[in-house]
């Protein structure tokens, strides 16, 4: 039975479907540790089982039973889970939309810094303290309610030193950012990154991602982070490699 995380036991539960599984292993744990008792409603447990609601969409770890996922998801109001196919089986009536690539840095070690246009890049800054409201706002500009809710979790993440933000910046304007929103179990879930349309193509943001990659790897961490299908030559051609596949579902249109 899918049940609320509010005991010991569901806690444990919890926690023993996200061990040692890329991404979710690092975002599911540091969450529900930081936000279940201010937020109980987005966190929850079966016998083999990890669920965090983020918004619309369902993130799992584990395995449930098809037909009564199927039910809780419709009921909490989802439109999307992200999961691994080949060990939770997905929610009755659900099918796959897009398979999500992990990707981490490949065994060799550090990756090369890849080619950028050095002219710009030299009018930059590296801020590696960005202000979380800076950030929020160059991902969100339009948006102010994921601007508030942003800000909130990345300022309690990063308080307790379980979240990093670099920016780029452009005299007083951010153009680019990237940032590692959860450090826990020995991951760096990267996420997040984005360039300035005007200035995208130009490598910057190829570079600030992997600076960050091989800063987190020389802390002991291992980066990791969640890539949708148009990019992932981009990632590849940078130097990631392949950790593992996910996949987000969504329900049959009736």
């Amino acid at each position: 039975m899918i049940a609320q995380v509010k005991d010991a036991k569901r806690r444990t539960r919890f926690a023993n479907a996200c061990r040692g599984l890329p991404v979710l292993d690092a975002l599911l744990p540091l969450d529900c540790t930081l936000f279940r008792k201010s937020q109980p409603w987005r966190f929850y447990a079966g016998p083999t089982l990890a669920l965090e609601l983020s918004g619309s969409t369902a993130w799992l770890a584990g395995h449930a039973n098809p037909a009564e996922l199927a039910g809780f998801l419709s009921f909490c109001g989802c439109e999307s889970a992200i999961l691994d196919g080949t060990v939770c089986p997905p929610p009755d009536g659900w099918h796959k939309a897009e398979a999500l690539t992990v990707f981490g840095l490949p065994q060799a070690g550090p990756l090369p810094l890849p080619a950028v246009d050095e002219a710009l890049w030299t009018q930059l800054s590296l801020c590696r303290e960005a202000p979380a409201a800076r950030v929020a706002a160059a991902l969100y500009p339009a948006d102010p309610t994921r601007q508030a809710d942003f800000y909130s979790e990345l300022c309690t993440k990063r308080s307790r030193g379980r979240a990093v933000a670099w920016t780029l910046e452009q005299g007083s304007t951010v153009v680019c950012t990237v940032g590692a929103y959860a450090l826990c179990n020995g991951q760096a879930y990267m996420a997040c990154g984005q360039t300035a349309e005007p200035l995208r193509g130009k490598g910057i943001g190829g570079r600030l991602i992997v600076e960050m990659a091989n800063s987190l790897a020389a802390e002991g961490l291992r980066p990791v982070f969640l890539c949708a299908p148009e990019r992932v030559r981009f990632y590849t051609r940078l130097g990631f490699a392949k950790q593992a596949e996910y996949a987000r579902y969504v329900p049959e249109k009736c």
